[in-house]
């Protein structure tokens, strides 16, 4: 950190001087336009558009060879997650190995596969993030969870576990995606200010997008161990009258978050505090453990609808 000296400039302003190395490195010179934003006790300083400078795709090459599929596949979504602009997967791909790491890729929102031969598969990233809006991310999330969480509940009458895992791979492409914009609008703070987003809301919703990823997954998980439980017809009216319940909890805290409905957000983790004691006293009556994890993936469900309570309580008024 730097520290400069303000100079008195006439009657009515003060100069402080640029760091000549940022001056450079933003193809700035004299008579060029910057841009300004107050924060609170902050300034922010922002090159105009004539000290835009072009900037080169950011590259990364994944080597392949003597590596399993997991490990690529890890490499892969970490470099999308770190806003790689060209990902590149060299060395011997046999015929199926390509198969699943075009299949990844395209997976990956905004990427394309731009070229590819016996050597090597290169794709790249077609998205704007400025373009992207955050809430709009979150909004198609939670529509999709809803319907997760409908046919979940309907599992325990019949086996929907391949539509919900679907789905859920749905929701994984969104959660990476808005991952790769909240990363970069941190970084940068040009991004951030496009997205009008404060640092204390980029935090925010980091902390919603990870628990909606985790009420999806909890769906899923649910869905696949009913078609396990082999539940009673008493259980299975315990079970499903519960898991409405949790439903519904999901649906008020979702409703306090776009309402930026504080007491609202109370109730829904009072409410979530209730599904816990209730859960508790189901895991003990469980004796299968099928039908006991059903019932710990529940569990787990309300704690990450609670989880999303908290974060809508602790905003601070004047972000909202």
């Amino acid at each position: 950190m730097e520290t400069r000296k303000i100079i008195s400039f006439g009657n009515s302003s003060y100069v402080v001087s640029l760091p000549k190395d940022w001056v450079k490195e933003n193809k700035l010179s004299k008579g060029d336009l910057l841009h300004m934003d107050q924060k609170n006790d902050e300034i922010l300083i922002y090159p105009g558009r004539n000290g835009e400078k072009k900037i080169e795709p950011k590259t990364i090459i994944i080597e392949g060879d003597g590596k399993d599929y997991d490990m690529i596949q890890t490499e892969i979504v970490s470099a999308y997650l770190n806003n790689y602009d060209v990902i590149e997967v060299r060395g011997k791909l046999s015929k199926e190995r390509a198969v699943h790491v075009k299949s990844l890729l395209r997976n990956l929102s905004g990427i394309e596969i731009i070229r590819q031969d016996a050597q090597k598969i290169t794709a790249k990233d077609l998205l704007n993030i400025n373009e992207i809006s955050i809430e709009t991310l979150i909004r198609r999330m939670d529509n999709i969870i809803r319907s997760m969480l409908t046919d979940s509940i309907q599992s325990i009458k019949e086996d929907m576990y391949e539509e919900i895992y679907e789905r859920d791979q749905d929701v994984n492409r969104l959660v990476f995606l808005a991952y790769r914009v909240l990363r970069a609008a941190i970084i940068d703070s040009k991004i951030a200010k496009n997205l009008q987003k404060a640092n204390i809301e980029l935090l925010f919703s980091q902390v919603l997008i990870e628990k909606l990823e985790k009420v999806a997954d909890k769906s899923k998980r649910i869905a696949r161990y009913l078609k396990e439980a082999n539940l009673k017809q008493s259980e299975k009216e315990e079970v499903t009258k519960m898991y409405e319940s949790i439903k519904g909890c999901y649906l008020e805290v979702m409703k306090a978050y776009y309402k930026k409905d504080l007491d609202l957000a109370f109730k829904a983790e009072n409410a979530g505090f209730q599904h816990i004691k209730k859960l508790n006293k189901l895991i003990k009556e469980r004796q299968n453990a099928p039908a006991h994890m059903v019932v710990e993936q529940m569990k787990s469900m309300v704690i990450s609808i609670k989880n999303i309570a908290r974060a809508v309580i602790g905003m601070e008024k004047n972000v909202w």
